[in-house]
């Protein structure tokens, strides 16, 4: 029998996983999301919990940090919830002194079409890495936890990933996004509620986006209140937790209504509602926020981004590109170049973004 060192293992392990140990090792976040879907094809439903442990009690004494190794596990978990790979139900006891709890189910295999012709996949397969022959599966791409399949010249791998019995889910089903609204009505919509809202009192904590402030340094719009008058997106402390956000009336400096986000009728973060209102108050001002594409290495285009944008859109890009570091913005993106046009549009219409030029 022939021990096998610690790198042994992770050559081995990565490639039973499908992946090129050439270029990642078990610590890899690629790595790691396949660990999961393997672990997840033989033990969902099940809890978080459950999954997260089952991938990392193997890897003790092959990583050097156990417990930081176990929190990049859990984040990549909530990266692929998001993305679609897995469904969260709460479960139902019979039991009313167990209560419930949150269960993963392993979604669908399945994939969503892109205009370029490529193919986000999507869910875990029961039996194998996916349920594709072998000459698409060569071709997958792995990026962190997202995989996806490029077209070859004149192929319609729609219709063949069809053929296969791989379900179709459309592009606004799994991005659960928004419709493309009137950047004036969504302000118009807010602000009706606004004038409903019962009258407030003074507001511990609170710090304003200030509307006047340049749209390309979003760290120096917060502002304290002073002597401002008129409707602002907002954050407010609370006695415990993160501060909430929200969008309040204020005159000369002091709350006079206020509206906590998100709404009851959301799905979505607060922060995310309420980064998509100050959108559209930005356009409604004549100072859109912004966006700037420059070239990239090979066949890709740089999207980089001045302020932060809903989770809705950054699920789309990291499916589409490739999350970068980078100076003298806020965020950006690596994205191929038959893939930019869709999302200079997307940018346009869905977050209202002006192009710096």
């Amino acid at each position: 029998m022939k021990r096998l060192t610690a790198a042994e293992v992770h050559v081995q392990k990565v490639a039973e996983l499908g992946l090129d140990p050439t270029a990642v090792d078990l610590t890899s976040i690629e790595a790691i999301a396949g660990a999961l879907r393997r672990a997840a094809s033989h033990l969902c439903p099940c809890a978080a919990a459950t999954l997260v442990r089952d991938v990392v009690s193997p890897l003790r004494g092959l990583v050097p940090d156990l417990d930081e190794f176990k929190t990049l596990v859990k984040e990549t978990l909530e990266a692929m919830i998001a993305h679609g790979d897995f469904l969260e139900y709460n479960e139902i006891s019979e039991n009313p002194r167990r209560g419930t709890g949150p269960l993963l189910y392993t979604a669908p295999v399945s994939f969503v079409a892109r205009e370029s012709g490529a193919a986000i996949l999507l869910g875990v397969a029961p039996d194998q890495l996916f349920p594709l022959p072998n000459e698409l599966e060569v071709r997958i791409e792995y990026v962190n936890h997202v995989r996806r399949l490029k077209p070859l010249p004149n192929e319609d791998l729609h219709s063949e990933l069809i053929q296969l019995g791989l379900v179709e889910v459309s592009y606004d089903g799994w991005l659960k996004a928004p419709p493309f609204e009137d950047s004036a009505k969504h302000v118009l919509y807010f602000d009706r509620l606004m004038d409903g809202a019962q009258p407030s009192r003074e507001v511990p904590g609170l710090s304003l986006l200030d509307p006047q402030s340049p749209v390309r340094f979003y760290p120096g719009r917060w502002v304290q209140p002073r002597s401002q008058t008129g409707r602002f997106v907002g954050r407010r402390r609370q006695a415990y937790g993160a501060d909430l956000w929200c969008y309040v009336q204020i005159r000369n400096g002091h709350p006079e209504r206020l509206i906590d986000l998100p709404l009851a009728s959301n799905q979505w973060r607060g922060c995310d509602e309420a980064w998509w209102l100050q959108m559209a108050i930005d356009v409604q001002r004549g100072e859109p926020q912004l966006f700037r594409i420059r070239p990239g290495p090979g066949r890709t285009v740089v999207m980089e981004l001045f302020s932060p944008v809903p989770m809705w859109a950054t699920k789309r890009w990291d499916a589409v590109g490739e999350p970068i570091p980078t100076s003298g913005c806020l965020l950006a993106y690596r994205l191929p170049d038959t893939e930019a046009e869709e999302e200079i549009q997307f940018a346009r219409k869905a977050l209202w973004l002006d192009e710096l030029r």
